[in-house]
């Protein structure tokens, strides 16, 4: 065996060796110049001319500029030296970093290699020029006040500072004859120029413009409007009788590795921004039909994992960052048609009832009623077998053999025009796998992604990825009913807007392979071709040799600790690992949860059925019931018809409840066996370490117990041992239960409450409340059903809700009564740390034309004290959209202070319990002044919550309260109730 094992390590290591080298583009021993294909001239050029001049716009941030101590840094800098590392050429930088200094020493051929230019025709007299590496946005830049400019257009007829020479300018006046031009020697004098109000706009580089908003404090700029979302992009410039150096330099630069590029841009180049400038074209007849139809039905297959899937009730996998993405760039609400499988998706996309398929392979069959756009998703399509399975190298080899394909799918499809071969029908693609692992097939076609997941989430130990079932990549589609053929195109232009950076992170997010964009895969398939045909016949007396070694090592200790029938952990070895993790528990104070799982009358089975048919129903029950676990929980069987699960790693006894739910519907599905559909229930009680007992007997005697109570109350439901827990998890679930789809049922409404100028008692600014009226459970309180939606995974759509409502109203109000009124969004700890909030409110002002400074986000101490290791970074990039920061429930908890001196807050909010006793504890009127005044001293606004009386509103002005918000003044309204208040109000 040692010897066994040598060589399979040697062979390993050769083999991870040659695709490590395939995959990262090196040759071995080659040279520079023969790794970038130089020709013969340009290899000359290079050995006569090993120095050459270069020089940066020292004044051009953050592409190439000096630093405060005199070091030039930047983008460009970055990539020229990656450029000079890889073709043999040495840059000796110029002293001359002014623009037109350099500029002048190039056109006399005094420089060689200017970094950053345009190319334009009239500079074709003095140089040459790559491709772009540098794309530019020009952004429209006005204080943020002002609300005359929220399109280009408006530049019209406005001061605007121009930088002297650039390029652009030209354009500009062109473009809009009307502008003032205030002409300015640099991009910060720009900025300078609209910060103090000589000018009403500056127009500028993006890049450019965030780099010296953020040196400079520059906070009270925005980003008004888009002005040309690619313009001008830089090249780098080569002296016009050097051409063989244009194409050395050109290639050096297309040798960057794409992944490389992208960690430079990330480094220098404000991207988030850059990814959210989303200018899209659409013709008439798309804005006609977008005004018309903003919402689309989806279809999804839920077990699509991982491009799609349904998890908890939640839309999961690459295809739905896509969806969120479109939603909010498009403005559409694209809403999933729950409950179906897959057939059910077809058949009803076929009869108009759905609108679009996010992630759908091409068949011809398909092409009858959908229109596609491009791909945005690819895999590979390849054979699953078991692993005792002969050898398989292709589709050639399962002639004769019974294929399982899910039906309905690209694979499906795929087999029927491509092979002669009659596959297996199954409805989902775990029962496809279920089927191979069981013996009932012999292998599976589907695409690698997806196989390799399921087979992991099954635990299905026996099955391999055989070979590919082609050599063609795959690819998914959005997926448009052929009768909506304006939504095919708005969906197109849509993913045009997704930068490579973006569909980077959804591919990483999602799969635990990397992503890049532009490997050679034939390169690839060649070289593993040739080496596997060198190791093979090697490989496979290897694998059996191994194989039947194992075999024989593992039978006593197999026969010994588990049950041959279910192939589960028996009695003794389930018993032994409970302990284990009730140790582990202990030591960790987490929970544990024994489920004991009774099938009801099965005697009834093997007295009608015979013991043979009984067996089968086991086996069957115990692979379903697997089917339904996470990787670190525990199935075994006791004997006979009891099977027991230990749950591990949750939070509380609703996760235990969700479980045993799956459980149970994993059970009641009717089976079929000799011909004949049996129906079964099972009864299952649940006790938990350590509420109820602290030792594996005690817990399986509980479980027991809970489990006869669970069969006297009704057959095919579950209970807890303690009655007081079953109670509160059963209104927790249906408070869940009820939750999901609250907001296409109409049932979640935003209410408004104002608050008042403490000295005007004038209405300034209103909080956006979430309010949730049931036709079975009445109203229910935030305080009760967020909790449930944070844990749920339900947060993230409902606070988008309250987001985009709010927005709505408040871009309304401001038209109609006064453009300054601001509105206060709660934030939950989970939309914080979903990465995503930023670059969605970023999409949300451009589309409401928002003022960033006029809304406000509070945040709680809850937040902060999440353990969430970059709170620090994004709630700096909430601060850099202009956004204000509010600490909201003040006073309540144990580190307020030490989060006013850590973070930087815009306003700080008194919690309603210090306000509630004013008039009662002068303790609590000295603590509320302090507060006031420390506030105030950090440079922060006041608002108090909860005034509901005169005499608290006389102290909190005395106190010199900003704001104030209660029951006093209004109590939380709809929209419609606000708009009644406002117009009682004098707006001037």
């Amino acid at each position: 065996m040692g010897v066994v094992r040598q060589i399979n390590q040697a062979l390993l290591g050769l083999w991870l060796t040659i695709i490590t080298l395939v995959c990262s583009g090196v040759a071995p021993a080659a040279s520079t110049t023969e790794s970038l294909a130089f020709n013969d001239e340009e290899k000359a050029w290079i050995d006569t001319h090993k120095v050459v001049s270069l020089a940066f716009d020292g004044y051009f941030p953050p592409f190439s500029f000096l630093s405060d101590n005199g070091k030039l840094e930047g983008f460009a800098v970055d990539v020229l030296n990656e450029i000079e590392k890889r073709i043999g050429v040495t840059f000796n930088i110029s002293p001359q970093y002014e623009w037109k200094t350099l500029y002048q020493a190039a056109q006399k051929k005094q420089i060689d290699v200017v970094a950053t230019m345009v190319d334009r025709e009239e500079r074709s007299k003095w140089f040459n020029f790559t491709d772009p590496y540098i794309y530019k946005s020009l952004v429209v830049i006005s204080q943020a006040e002002n609300q005359d400019i929220k399109k280009k257009e408006d530049v019209s007829g406005k001061r605007i500072a121009l930088v002297k020479n650039y390029q652009y300018v030209d354009h500009v006046l062109q473009e809009f004859p009307q502008v003032s031009p205030v002409y300015v020697d640099t991009m910060l004098d720009a900025l300078n120029a609209v910060s103090v109000g000589e000018a009403d706009a500056a127009i500028s580089f993006l890049s450019a413009v965030h780099y010296y908003r953020n040196k400079y404090l520059l906070s009270n700029l925005k980003y008004a409007a888009v002005y040309d979302k690619n313009h001008s992009n830089e090249s780098i410039a080569v002296r016009k009788d050097w051409p063989e150096l244009v194409s050395i330099i050109n290639k050096g630069l297309h040798s960057i590795p794409e992944s490389q590029m992208q960690k430079l841009r990330a480094k220098w180049l404000p991207v988030d921004y850059m990814e959210n400038l989303v200018q899209i074209d659409f013709t008439e007849a798309e804005k006609k039909w977008l005004s018309q139809n903003r919402l689309i039905r989806l279809g999804i297959d839920p077990e699509f994992a991982p491009f799609e899937y349904i998890e908890n009730g939640v839309y999961q996998g690459m295809a739905s960052d896509y969806v969120k993405l479109l939603s909010q760039r498009l403005n559409l609400k694209m809403k999933i048609v729950d409950g179906l499988s897959w057939k059910e998706v077809i058949d009803k996309v076929k009869q108009g009832e759905i609108d679009v398929l996010p992630a759908v392979g091409v068949t011809e069959k398909r092409k009858r009623y959908l229109n596609y756009t491009k791909a945005y998703l690819s895999f590979h399509r390849v054979i699953v077998s078991r692993d005792d399975a002969p050898f398989i190298a292709s589709l050639g080899d399962l002639y004769g053999q019974t294929v399982a394909v899910q039906i309905n799918t690209s694979h499906h499809g795929f087999l029927i025009e491509n092979t002669d071969i009659n596959p297996v029908l199954y409805d989902t693609l775990q029962e496809s796998l279920l089927a191979v692992s069981g013996g009932t097939v012999d292998a599976f076609v589907g695409n690698v992604a997806s196989a390799t997941y399921w087979i992991r989430k099954l635990n299905l130990t026996n099955l391999k990825i055989s070979a590919p079932a082609s050599t063609e990549v795959q690819t998914l589609h959005f997926a448009v009913r052929n009768d909506l053929p304006e939504l095919a195109s708005i969906l197109q232009k849509g993913l045009n807007t997704i930068g490579p950076r973006k569909r980077k992170a959804i591919s990483e997010k999602w799969l635990s392979i990397e992503y890049e964009p532009e490997v050679d895969y034939s390169l690839l398939w060649k070289v593993v071709a040739v080496f596997s045909g060198l190791v093979v016949s090697f490989l496979i007396w290897n694998i059996l040799l191994n194989r039947k070694v194992r075999l024989r090592t593992s039978q006593l200790h197999y026969t010994a600790n588990y049950d041959q029938l279910t192939d589960l952990p028996n009695r003794f070895l389930i018993l032994d690992r409970l302990k284990q993790l009730i140790l582990d528990a202990r030591r960790n104070h987490r929970k544990v949860a024994l489920f004991s799982i009774d099938i009801d009358d099965f005697k009834k089975i093997n007295d009608g059925l015979g013991h043979k048919i009984g067996d089968a129903v086991l086996k069957e029950c115990s692979t379903r019931l697997k089917g339904m676990l996470r990787e670190n929980d525990t199935l075994g069987r006791l004997g006979g018809d009891q099977f027991l699960v230990i749950q591990t790693n949750f939070a509380d006894a609703s996760d235990s409840a969700h479980l045993a739910e799956k459980l149970l519907d994993s059970l009641n599905q009717n089976f079929k066996k000799a011909s004949q559909e049996i129906s079964i229930r099972a009864s299952i009680g649940i006790a938990l370490f350590p509420d109820d007992g602290t030792t594996a007997e005690t817990l399986l005697t509980l479980a027991d117990t809970a489990t006869h109570h669970a069969k006297e109350e009704k057959q095919g439901h579950f209970a807890f041992y303690t009655e007081g827990l079953l109670q509160k998890v059963s209104r927790r679930l249906e408070l869940e239960k009820q939750l999901r789809g609250a907001l296409e049922r109409n049932e979640l409404q935003v209410y408004y409450q104002p608050k008042v100028d403490a000295k005007t008692n004038g209405i300034v600014s209103f909080e956006a409340l979430i309010r949730w009226f049931n036709p079975e459970m009445g109203t229910v309180s935030p305080v009760e059903f967020i909790p449930i939606a944070e844990k749920a995974s339900l947060i993230q759509e409902i606070g988008f809700f309250v987001i985009t409502e709010a927005f709505e109203k408040l871009t309304q109000w401001q038209r109609k009564y006064s453009d300054e009124l601001s509105m206060a969004i709660n934030l939950s700890p989970v939309q914080f740390r979903s990465g995503e909030i930023v670059s969605a409110l970023e999409s949300l002002f451009l589309q409401y034309e928002l003022n960033s400074r006029s809304v406000e986000f509070e945040i709680t101490e809850g937040l902060l004290l999440s353990n969430y290791c970059n709170v620090e970074e994004e709630l700096k990039k909430l601060e850099s959209l202009g956004v204000t920061l509010t600490m909201d429930d003040f006073g309540t908890g144990y580190s307020s202070l030490s989060y006013l001196r850590q973070y930087k807050f815009d306003s700080l909010k008194i919690d309603r319990e210090f306000i509630m006793d004013l008039e009662a504890r002068e303790s609590a009127r000295k603590l509320v002044s302090a507060t006031i005044a420390m506030a105030h001293e950090l440079g922060m606004t006041v608002v108090a919550e909860g005034v509901e009386t005169e005499e608290q509103k006389s102290i909190l002005v005395a106190s010199k309260c900003n704001f104030l918000q209660g029951w006093l003044f209004s109590k939380p309204l709809p929209a419609a109730e606000i708009d009644s208040l406002l117009e009682k109000e004098s707006f001037k």
